[in-house]
């Protein structure tokens, strides 16, 4: 859509000239106030341009329809900020001494 909207517009600035001409009064017009065939189709482009908006506003936008995605992870983890957070125990046994230190990871969620 954008892109014949581009066109459109283009294609005004290469219709759209303006130019004196130089005459008698009342000779060459045409009757209905000295309308040319210059200005019938500045008003046409004129029109495409708004028909091009007009459709454009009242479009979807692009995405999933409107439904939100339902975030998951695994067993107890928390979603923090969008990422998944969980923490384990790494047990270490050193000579006599058995050490337990909470280990805290992230994942990214799954999309549901």
């Amino acid at each position: 859509m954008k892109k014949s909207i581009i066109a459109l517009f283009a294609a005004a600035t290469m219709v759209a000239g303006v130019n004196a001409q130089d005459g008698e009064g009342g000779s060459g017009t045409t009757g209905i106030g000295g309308v040319s065939g210059g200005m019938i189709a500045s008003g046409v482009v004129v029109a495409g341009i708004v028909a091009g908006v007009v459709n454009n506003n009242s479009a979807d936008a692009p995405g999933n329809g409107g439904t939100t995605p339902v975030l998951t992870c695994e067993g107890d983890d928390q979603i923090v900020d969008g990422v998944c957070v969980g923490t384990t125990n790494t047990v270490t046994v050193s000579g006599t001494k058995t050490i337990t230190v909470p280990v805290t990871f992230t994942y990214a969620p799954t999309v549901q």
